[in-house]
């Protein structure tokens, strides 16, 4: 916190998200405590010109999350999406006291009344089982891949590529399948190991 107790700011939220949705029109947020000992769980804020804005967005959007470290720790979901200069484009947020299939659940629950279901629809993540649970449980009709960065990443530190690796970037951003089966066939050639874990335990799909 920047002034004051972290204890102090959590007894304020209940009055900042009214403030924040008196100057922000068409604002989403709720907040979500243990029912037993109210203590804080959840926090989803989606401000409403971001809602708005959405629309005119690629429907393509990033979800990931960073740990808080803070007296009481906890991790803040996020969802991005990009507009057609290539920006950043902030659609949501939400603190959780731990990442889950429960905080996540309830995330994707809360952005779906924003952000609608549909086969134009994308998602990107890392490989967290806890993103794809959600994914699956809100969403029926969107689709779900790997971020290309987090996956070269895992391929980078477990598989060993060397100075091939680039060969997987090349694949990844092909456009066409054609151009794809060309750049997977020249990384398959060098680094086998990593192209039959891409191919048979992820799937291409993802």
């Amino acid at each position: 916190m920047v002034r004051g107790t972290a204890e102090h700011g959590y007894s304020c939220l209940p009055t900042i998200l009214y403030m924040i949705d008196v100057l922000n029109i068409s604002t989403t947020y709720c907040m979500m405590v243990n029912k037993v000992d109210y203590r804080f769980m959840y926090y989803f804020l989606s401000l409403g010109p971001c809602i708005r804005g959405f629309s005119h967005m690629r429907k393509v959007i990033a979800v990931d999350d960073t740990h808080l470290y803070d007296r009481y720790k906890g991790v803040l979901l996020s969802a991005a999406a990009q507009d057609t200069e290539n920006h950043i484009y902030p659609i949501s947020f939400c603190v959780v006291d731990k990442e889950n299939d429960a905080s996540w659940k309830f995330f994707f629950e809360k952005l779906k009344f924003i952000v609608v279901d549909g086969p134009d629809l994308f998602f990107i993540s890392d490989r967290h089982k806890s993103i794809t649970n959600g994914i699956v449980k809100a969403y029926n009709h969107a689709h779900h891949g790997y971020c290309m960065r987090h996956l070269g990443e895992n391929l980078r530190v477990n598989h060993h590529c060397g100075e091939h690796f680039y060969l997987f970037y090349n694949a990844a951003k092909a456009y066409y399948p054609e151009e794809f089966s060309d750049h997977f066939v020249k990384f398959k050639n060098y680094c086998p190991e990593a192209a039959f874990f891409l191919e048979h335990e992820l799937g291409f799909e993802k």
